[in-house]
């Protein structure tokens, strides 16, 4: 009995080597089938009338340095019964291919990578043109809308235009899908498409503060409740003492001005955790202006409506905090207030729920690695497609 390990080494079926050339760039394993019948497509009766043969040379997974080739001889039947012809099939080989089945899933392989398609092309001896083509086979299909949907925005550059919008499945962590920009139309024409059961089943919708968004998800999210991002309205805070510091330095000499302006980390760096060297330097800063000692005051006061437990102490803390910049009259922090008051209950979900866009924002930094090393993207299918393969 014959146990061909040549051919189960391989993942050969229903074929026998008979022949092998070798080259210094490549092997060419010849082959012949060893089933005398075959299945018609159309009538599933067998066959073993042959119409005629065909040589097939096939690509297969490289072997070390040389490239790997079968030679197939093919044969196309005629069915006994309704007179129709076909060629028989394999599994390790698709129909109309002239690759293995093992190549093409070492292509795709490679792709989940972030990685150029030319590059891509190159580690499989094969051309970009094929590598895009075999990547076109996947189509991605988005499952059910999540209970948590974070949404934002990201600079991609294509389809004509300059944002795109990212949707990732805050429960299982993981790119929802992405929509071609960030316009109310074309978030309104997405969401129309869902069913109104399937999206009342979304309880959390996670945004920066954008009115769009806003207005997208009460429209067509009924039952979501809005969270908007720590580090969104975290910022707003950390910008007025910069912006105040800034206008203080003004006013200093330029050895004063760079030193403030390199120490300017102390400053947002927590009280509590300053070195002793570290906050006599914070102290000998605030001692120079009494406008930058009310605006660190004010960051620190706000570090403790952060550290709130629970979403009743959140409110107070930020009533009080609200109060002591209204006292403190600093310009920089005008802004400031007025974004924390529109999106006041919002911003208190966040305690609730401790959901943040944590990592949609890293995804938006994985997306921009893409981008890169592929020079850009004009498709917006192939863009989408390739965002949602790599970080799937």
């Amino acid at each position: 009995m014959q146990l061909h390990y040549t051919e189960k080494l391989l993942g050969l079926k229903d074929v026998q080597v008979v022949d092998v050339q070798e080259t210094e760039d490549s092997i060419e394993i010849t082959l012949h089938p060893t089933r005398t019948s075959h299945p018609c497509p159309h009538c599933q009766r067998e066959s073993t009338r042959i119409h005629d043969y065909r040589m097939q040379r096939i690509q297969h997974v490289r072997y070390g340095p040389r490239s790997l080739y079968y030679r197939l001889r093919k044969r196309r039947f005629v069915c006994t019964h309704c007179q129709r012809r076909f060629t028989e099939r394999y599994d390790w080989v698709g129909r109309y291919q002239r690759r293995t089945q093992a190549h093409m899933q070492l292509i795709l392989q490679n792709l989940k990578q972030i990685r150029s398609l030319a590059s891509v092309a190159r580690d499989c001896h094969t051309s970009p043109t094929t590598v895009q083509r075999i990547f076109q086979w996947i189509v991605p299909t988005p499952p059910p809308l999540p209970r948590v949907l974070c949404l934002d925005e990201f600079k991609g550059n294509t389809g004509h235009e300059k944002y795109q919008c990212i949707l990732v499945d805050g429960t299982q962590k993981r790119i929802y899908d992405i929509l071609p920009s960030r316009k109310q139309a074309d978030l309104e024409a997405y969401f129309q498409r869902f069913p109104p059961q399937e999206r009342a089943r979304v309880t959390y919708a996670v945004l920066d503060m954008s009115h769009l968004f806003a207005d997208v998800c009460r429209r067509y999210l009924p039952n979501a409740v809005l969270v908007v991002d720590k580090f969104h309205f975290a910022r707003q805070c950390f910008w007025a003492l910069e912006n105040v510091r800034k206008r203080c330095q003004q006013s200093m000499s330029v050895r004063l001005r760079k030193y403030y302006k390199r120490s300017k980390s102390l400053l947002r760096k927590r009280g509590d955790r300053l070195a002793p060297e570290e906050k006599e330097k914070v102290d000998l800063m605030l001692w120079y202006d009494p406008a930058l000692r009310d605006a660190y005051l004010l960051k620190e006061a706000y570090y403790r409506f952060l550290d709130a437990p629970t979403k009743r102490e959140a409110r107070e803390k930020l009533d009080e905090w609200l109060h002591l910049v209204r006292v403190s009259d600093l310009p920089e922090y005008r802004d400031c207030v007025r974004a924390h008051t529109n999106w006041k209950e919002e911003i208190l979900n966040h305690f609730d729920t401790g959901l943040t866009n944590g990592r949609t924002e890293g995804f938006n930094n994985k997306i921009k690695v893409i981008k890169r090393v592929s020079f850009g993207y004009r498709n917006f299918a192939n863009f989408r497609r390739r965002i949602l393969y790599c970080c799937s």
